[in-house]
């Protein structure tokens, strides 16, 4: 009797499983564990000679739930974000909150909407990036009209900010938030023949004034992105423009290249080098009333401009004087699991900064990034990397600190992103 009671049970049960696996078919669940260690000796900014190293553990936590079916997709991901030991073991702060929640309807065969909190990643992820490298990453809220057609395809986006306050505002719009109040994009791609391809891209950002909320300054951003194989060397080419105003009603006048060629060494050696360039201001031309220095709009800096991070928010980081970054990167495959990057960053100033007077050295320093990317699993990577700065007099005085004091960053960190179901 007690074996038919459990024989019941079992088929009941399998039988649930079944029918939840049929309904849930088009339901997958995805989850992100990242904790990462750093030791920071002259991350971001140089050291003075009193001042000691910091270290702490941070780690991020995301489950995303996703839906498909017929004509619509959903998407929700959860996020914690935290250092260890942020808060007493007793007690509890609740810190869990949505990263993404968007829902794409498919209006027609080559026409979708995606509305919500969602992520804009394009290209090599220099004018739009999810900040992977970020624990709390980056995302939008913003309505995506996408566009698939034979020739190409085309992504129009705008979005329209508010806080929230207390309640939505009943009058009124101001922001009050030190993030764009609107933006619209429009970005369109094509195939270049067999070998290559090319995206097209403007993008108006609106902010608030700085001395008057009721005041809107607009700030346009045009730039083309060209991929291009040339037998085994992968060549790129990246111009940007920026015009509009600033927040305070500056004109606007900069511009922004880069552009990289990758070639196989051999079979397991592959090196890429190129160079950066964002405009900058003049400051011995008291006479020029344009603003020149380039902004990278909702870019990563992390993965473009070295691993110490000095640079990450242009025109901010480089006193509005621009910057030249010539790079050379090497990515060394030691196995089907493994590789190394080992990448070399050269620093200096596009136009001139004024000192005491004198207009410094453009050259700001050199820095060696050197990582090692383990696949422990088809789902699970430990990663760890060294970085040093060694940063000039110039650099004392852009990013402060003492260039005779070693500068130096090393982390590890463990990466596990399983598909749950």
């Amino acid at each position: 009797k007690t074996k038919g009671v459990i024989m019941k049970k079992t088929i009941v049960l399998l039988s649930l499983l079944f029918f939840g696996t049929a309904t849930m078919a088009q339901l997958s669940i995805h989850a992100d564990i990242s904790p990462r260690a750093e030791l920071r000796h002259g991350y971001r900014v140089m050291l003075n000679e009193d001042e000691k190293a910091a270290g702490h553990i941070n780690q991020r936590t995301r489950l995303a739930l996703a839906f498909e079916k017929d004509n619509i997709k959903t998407h929700i991901s959860f996020q914690d974000v935290r250092v260890w030991g942020q808060e007493p073991q007793r007690q509890v702060h609740p810190s869990l909150g949505i990263h993404e929640a968007w829902a794409e309807l498919t209006l027609q065969e080559n026409w979708a909407v995606k509305v919500g909190r969602q992520h804009l990643r394009y290209d090599n992820q220099r004018f739009f990036a999810i900040n992977d490298w970020l624990p709390m990453g980056q995302k939008h809220d913003v309505v995506l009209l996408k566009h698939q057609h034979a020739s190409g395809e085309a992504h129009l986006g705008t979005a329209f900010n508010q806080p929230w306050a207390a309640y939505p505002a009943n009058f009124g719009t101001v922001y009050g938030i030190n993030n764009y109040k609107y933006m619209n994009f429009l970005r369109y791609t094509t195939t270049l023949g067999d070998d290559g391809n090319l995206a097209l891209m403007a993008v108006a950002d609106g902010y608030e004034s700085t001395f008057n909320p009721n005041t809107l300054y607009v700030r346009g951003t045009w730039s083309a992105f060209v991929r291009y194989q040339l037998g085994n060397i992968n060549l790129m080419i990246n111009p940007a423009f920026q015009h509009g105003n600033t927040r305070w009603g500056q004109d606007i006048s900069a511009g922004y290249l880069r552009t990289e060629a990758s070639l196989p060494l051999s079979e397991t050696i592959t090196t890429t080098t190129g160079i950066e360039i964002f405009s900058g201001n003049d400051a011995t031309n008291a006479n020029d009333d344009k603003y020149r220095a380039f902004d990278a709009l909702y870019g990563a800096g992390h993965a473009n401009l070295g691993f110490m991070d000095y640079f990450t928010q242009i025109p901010q980081h480089t006193r509005e004087a621009g910057m030249i970054n010539p790079f050379i990167k090497n990515r060394i495959r030691l196995n089907p699991r493994t590789f190394m990057d080992a990448d070399l960053h050269l620093f200096f100033l596009q136009n001139n900064y004024v000192h005491n007077n004198e207009v410094i050295n453009k050259y700001l320093g050199t820095e060696i990034d050197l990582t090692l990317n383990y696949g422990f699993n088809e789902f699970t990577r430990i990663i760890g990397g060294f970085s040093m700065m060694f940063g000039s007099e110039s650099m004392e005085i852009i990013k402060r600190g003492s260039k005779d004091e070693p500068a130096y960053f090393a982390y590890i960190m463990l990466r596990i992103r399983p598909k749950l179901l």
